[in-house]
């Protein structure tokens, strides 16, 4: 894990909270754990994998479990959630495997604000507000408005929604691409085929191909992403030649890999290396909760406002 942010975790719950002042960001890893990051005050900008984007007040991001980011911004203030995603595998099977795109801010390619967008907001709004007022908050209800995220992340911000609206598939469709998906996943590190594929659901070759392509991503697509996603640890936390990195992933080509790479980075995987593992140094300052109350009540009454006219 590369972690240099203080985490307050709620003892009896799975969420904690990390408020801070930041000028810059090293490189940040969550192994296991859901982020979500909220600007409060001023503004930051993000690198996150393949993109980069300047978050506003009361704008906000996911960062999935094994995602890497750095931040720079001017004496901004946020607040980081954090999810342990242990507690929800059995609930929500998805959140083991599935990758989300929570894009709350307008600079994001997605609509926004949508009512799904504020309500997760204004979720994590009242969290801020709940924990500022009590001194000692109880238990159930933070743990209700834990699930209540974890539950809006499955439903409105898995990744498959990113690239086909969740009106357009099926409960069934979705059950069964999250199935295909851990499949793919187990199989990172090894060759794999359309023909595993179709062999392990008991399906045609042709009806797993158009399945998959539904997705708005074709099989060989769909492999390439998950095993470049994957293969950022290695590049960031080991020393190994990019052909080690490519083996290792299941590139039977370290040609292969940089095509994968570069497709989905816009950038090749030394520059990814360079870029995150000797990237900025820490610049931070922590912030107490009630230091930003008033900021917290300012960006809780936009929310209400927008929401009764959207």
């Amino acid at each position: 894990m590369i972690q240099t942010k203080k985490v307050s975790w709620i003892q009896g719950t799975p969420l904690g909270l990390s408020i801070y002042s930041a000028n810059s960001l090293s490189t940040q890893l969550q192994e296991g754990v859901l982020e979500i990051i909220m600007c409060i005050k001023g503004s930051i900008r993000f690198s996150y994998a393949y993109e980069e984007f300047t978050l506003h007040q009361g704008e906000f991001i996911s960062v999935d479990r094994d995602a890497y980011y750095l931040a720079e911004g001017d004496g901004s203030i946020c607040v980081s959630f954090y999810i342990d995603l242990d507690p929800f595998y059995e609930k929500y099977p998805a959140t083991r495997n599935s990758m989300f795109v929570c894009e709350g801010l307008k600079e994001s390619e997605q609509p926004y604000p949508t009512k799904a967008h504020l309500e997760l907001q204004g979720l994590l709004l009242g969290i801020l507000i709940y924990l500022n007022e009590e001194n000692q908050p109880d238990l159930e209800v933070v743990n209700r408005a834990t699930d209540k995220i974890m539950q809006m992340m499955v439903r409105e911000f898995d990744i498959l929604f990113y690239l086909v609206s969740r009106e357009q598939l099926s409960e069934k469709y979705i059950e069964r691409y999250h199935e295909i998906s851990v499949f793919l996943w187990k199989r990172l590190h090894e060759p794999v085929t359309l023909q595993d594929l179709a062999k392990e659901f008991h399906l045609t070759e042709s009806y797993v191909s158009e399945f998959i392509r539904k997705s708005g991503l074709s099989f060989k697509k769909m492999v390439a992403y998950n095993r470049a996603n994957a293969s950022e640890k290695m590049l960031l936390t080991t020393d190994k030649s990019i052909a080690q990195v490519a083996e290792a992933y299941g590139f039977s080509d370290v040609k292969l890999y940089y095509a994968a790479f570069k497709r989905w980075y816009r950038c090749t995987p030394k520059q990814f290396r360079d870029k995150y593992k000797y990237g900025v140094q820490d610049d931070l300052e922590y912030v107490e909760i009630r230091d930003i109350k008033d900021d917290v009540m300012q960006i809780s009454m936009q929310n209400h406002r927008t929401k009764l006219f959207l």
